[in-house]
């Protein structure tokens, strides 16, 4: 539940916002964080209302909730993008008087350049809705366990495998080493041939 306002005229980037845990949160019967636990928003960024009948909108992000025991635990929001709704029926409305309005009021195009779009206001008091990314169980001493999730891998790293991965082919000129590297091929070891025996008429030294 929020604490302050948040605007997308009057917020800024980086801004907190004060917010509160409506009612308990409860697991397996034991309470993790009692009922207005204090959290906070960050405002991660804002456009306010504009001419061309442009709407304002805020980008939200839960920063992890600090539990009474010393762990955080992780928050997300839903919908990180607050703004205005606009109905289909709100929509064709708006369409249709623009139609109207070219047909019979002079110069109505300058209005619709001018026209003024809405901005996205919350006060406080409004409900946030928030989920959390980590698993919580109870354990068999009654304790609760908070599981968080692994870290996002970035589109630059490389993952780390616990099998050597095997190439998509094999490089030209090389050889998979049994490790799954590259080796050159070992040339062919020569055999050596036994050497042919003299004969006893070579051997013989001539008698006397």
């Amino acid at each position: 539940m929020l604490d302050d306002p948040i605007s997308s005229k009057a917020s800024k980037t980086g801004q907190f916002v004060r917010v509160h845990l409506k009612d308990a949160l409860v697991v397996g019967g034991h309470v993790v964080a009692q009922a207005g636990t204090p959290a906070q928003v960050r405002i991660v960024d804002t456009s306010s209302a504009d001419i061309a009948d442009t709407y304002g909108f805020v980008d939200i992000f839960f920063e992890p909730l600090a539990l009474p025991d010393g762990r955080s635990l992780p928050l997300r929001a839903p919908i990180s993008r607050l703004e205005p709704h606009r109905s289909s029926g709100h929509e064709s409305t708006v369409a249709a008087e623009d139609t109207v309005g070219d047909i019979f009021v002079p110069y109505y195009s300058f209005y619709q350049i001018f026209r003024q779009g809405k901005n996205f206001v919350l006060n406080p008091g409004s409900e946030i809705p928030a989920r959390t990314e980590a698993t919580l169980a109870v354990r068999p001493n009654g304790s609760v366990a908070i599981v968080t999730p692994r870290p996002l891998s970035a589109a630059g790293d490389v993952p780390n495998s616990s099998f050597p991965v095997m190439p998509m082919a094999t490089p030209i000129g090389g050889e998979l080493s049994p490790h799954g590297g590259n080796s050159r091929p070992l040339a062919p070891a020569m055999t050596p041939s036994p050497s042919p025996s003299p004969s006893p008429s070579a051997t013989a030294s001539p008698r006397p």
